[in-house]
């Protein structure tokens, strides 16, 4: 029995598997999709791994040990995973101040790191946190990839140039190389220009197709037969042939406390990353992902890279176009990939041995500019001065105190708005319009001069949830109308939008409506979906007001108020603005 059931659940893991989707006519089809990822992936996993200051070979591995694990968990039938340029400035700005310039320490904290990372995004997973990819906003994320695209290049400016700068910090580095112009090594920056250079026009001309493969063919060629290396233009050199012994990181409770806030950011930034690519892939070809094993799968392949001498991996946006436009059915297409890039790590590493730093460099910083996007601020800016202002701010830190730093800067001030929008969110006065069904926002521009309210019945709607940050701000919102107005008799609250009710504004309600109360005011709720009238019974504030001032809809409360105020007549209805300023319709 219980081998049974084993089967069935393995069975239900395959099906939710993207190799699930395998069949024997796509086979070719998927077959030249790993081709084309392997392709591409090998010179951008050599330059992700300079960035992230690892052995080239890092790089390669680091994609390996990803995509062969990802293509047996993952869900999604076309994402690819690997190094990627933000996560890589993530890694260095976390390991580069630990390991005090011991590359081999530096090797083993990327490890760990990788590893703690993988451990977050499993717990991740088993928390069924998939939803976390709807946490970051689009300002917080695209000013954090302006600004890393920013470090980015200017990361890579040494190295195009010929020269050793010695600051890290953006403006400071930028000032050292002005200075420093005169020192240019002609040759090194003659090539990383022409290779720039190269990379532009082809991608210009052909968009889909890579433009890595044959810039590194031509620049590994160049130097070869013109001894590059021998004019002062460094070489990447010869990689080691085979692969690295699995080995898990032996990481102790003092590292994982400093390792832990920077394993957090990483997380933070490649699991919303990650599902929203897979996501946008599965609706592009007519199949659903499941968010959560989506998460354990990245998890296990940043934990496998961990144990491959390899660092911290995401989904990459490039490769996995390249996958999807080459015409990819299933996952098989990333294993594909991986065993061909098996092959090159067994058989042909030893080819990169004469390409240039320079040109790895050319393609950091075509990525890099590739990753600005000041026509999507400029539309935010358009539409939302604040968020496009939250991007800028979050752009400004990530260049002035760091990726990191940044990224939290940006997220606290996302927050903020996000705090100070509940805490005084949208309100209104509901009265009713001439011709026109319904009730409506006294407010309304359009309804200026026809809205009508009836005498003594205030209708007040509240646009947010109900919590301790702003049920103050209800109360007093509802005080001030009825001090106004003078001649309250019933305080209606349209309860549509209120789909939440926490402990603290239980407790304000009840003491509004004691104040009400002392008063001779009723209080009464219209619209209460289900949740919120569960949570004022829950608290209390059901038995309190008593349950006959509950309706089902704003109407059946007003022929209730006008059976047993038959005497009232309708007036000018307030306009409660969102200012805070309440007048009367004109």
């Amino acid at each position: 029995m219980q081998s049974r059931l084993g089967r069935e659940k393995l069975m239900a893991l395959w099906s939710q598997s993207g190799l699930a989707t395998l069949r024997r006519d796509n086979l070719l089809g998927d077959a030249f999709a790993g081709l084309s990822v392997c392709v591409v992936l090998i010179p951008a996993c050599v330059a992700y791994a300079e960035l992230a200051g690892m052995p080239a070979e890092s790089g390669l591995y680091t994609a390996l040990a990803g995509m062969l694990v990802y293509a047996l968990f993952g869900s999604s039938r076309h994402l690819i995973v690997g190094p990627d340029a933000a996560l890589a400035l993530l890694v260095t700005a976390a390991v580069t101040p630990l390991a005090a310039g011991n590359p081999l320490q530096y090797a083993v904290l990327a490890g760990e790191l990788a590893l703690l990372v993988g451990i977050l995004m499993l717990i991740a997973a088993k928390a069924k946190l998939g939803a976390i990819a709807d946490l970051l906003s689009k300002p917080v994320l695209l000013g954090f990839m302006n600004g890393a695209a920013l470090i980015l290049i200017a990361s890579q400016l040494g190295k195009l140039t010929g020269l050793r700068l010695q600051q890290e910090e953006f403006f400071p580095r930028m000032l050292e190389l002005a200075g420093r112009l005169p020192e240019i090594r002609p040759n090194t920056a003659l090539v990383g220009g022409l290779s720039i250079g190269l990379l532009v026009l082809l991608r210009k001309l052909r968009p889909t197709f890579p433009a890595a493969l044959p810039v590194f063919v031509l620049a590994i060629a160049v130097a070869y037969f013109l001894r590059l290396d021998q004019h002062g233009v460094a070489l990447l050199g010869a990689l080691p042939t085979g692969l690295p012994a699995l080995a898990v990181p032996q990481i102790s409770l003092s590292q994982i406390t400093t390792l832990l806030p920077a394993a957090a950011g990483i997380a933070l930034l490649a699991m919303p990353e990650g599902i929203l690519l897979s996501r946008a892939f599965a609706r592009k070809n007519g199949y659903e992902i499941q968010p959560n094993r989506e998460l354990a799968a990245l998890g296990l392949a940043n934990i496998a890279a961990s144990c491959w001498q390899g660092f911290a991996l995401g989904a990459s946006q490039s490769r996995t176009a390249i996958n999807d436009l080459a015409g990819c059915k299933s996952a098989f297409s990333g294993l594909v990939a991986a065993l061909l890039l098996l092959l090159f790590l067994l058989f042909l590493s030893d080819s990169l041995r004469y390409l240039p730093v320079t040109t790895l460099s050319a393609l950091l910083v075509v990525a890099g500019f590739g990753l600005i996007d000041v026509r999507d601020w400029h539309a935010m800016y358009r539409v939302d001065r604040t968020a496009a202002m939250f991007s800028l701010i979050t752009t400004a830190g990530v260049l002035l105190v760091g990726v990191l730093p940044g990224i939290i800067l940006g997220i606290m001030l996302s927050l903020a708005y996000l705090i100070q929008f509940m805490a005084r969110p949208f309100d209104a006065v509901l009265s009713s319009v001439e011709g026109r069904k319904g009730f409506h926002d006294a407010g309304d521009p359009d309804m200026s001069g026809h809205s009508r309210y009836l005498q003594g019945l205030l209708v007040y709607r509240f646009y947010a949830p109900l919590l301790f940050a702003n049920s103050g701000f209800f109360v007093e919102r509802i005080s001030r109308l009825v001090a106004d107005d003078g001649d309250t008799r019933w305080v209606l609250i349209d309860a549509q939008a209120i789909t939440f009710l926490d402990v603290t504004a239980a407790e304000q309600l009840l003491q509004l409506n004691r104040q009400l109360e002392e008063a001779g005011i009723d209080l009464k709720f219209a619209r209460c979906n289900r949740p919120l009238r569960e949570a004022l019974d829950r608290y209390g504030v059901t038995m309190a007001i008593g349950a006959d001032s509950f309706f089902n809809h704003v109407h059946d409360a007003i022929d209730t108020y006008r059976q047993l105020h038959p005497d009232v007549g309708p007036e000018l209805a307030p306009t409660l603005g969102w200012d805070g300023i309440e007048r009367r319709s004109a």
